[in-house]
């Protein structure tokens, strides 16, 4: 029978294993900081807002009366389709 030869994965998590709990601990913060550090990089953060001011378009522009009317049934019929 033919002996497998351990991957690095494992090889690695055989030995933090034996590592000291607050070692391991340490190790663990250190690795997450580096990687939330280099997710930073790629992600992708909505622009800040500034404060919204309520009725600042008002009078720029008109409503149709007809806005709320049932749409012509080709149209609607789409939606479905």
């Amino acid at each position: 029978m033919k002996t497998q030869q351990p991957t690095t994965a494992h090889s690695l998590y055989a030995l933090y294993e034996t590592l000291p709990p607050d070692v391991q601990h340490a190790f663990l913060e250190e690795l997450l900081q580096a990687q939330a550090a280099e997710l930073k990089d790629f992600a992708v953060l909505p622009p800040k807002h500034k404060k919204v001011i309520l009725g600042v378009m008002e009078g720029a522009f008109a409503v149709p009366s007809h806005f709320d009317d049932p749409l012509p049934d080709a149209i609607e019929n789409g939606f479905y389709s």
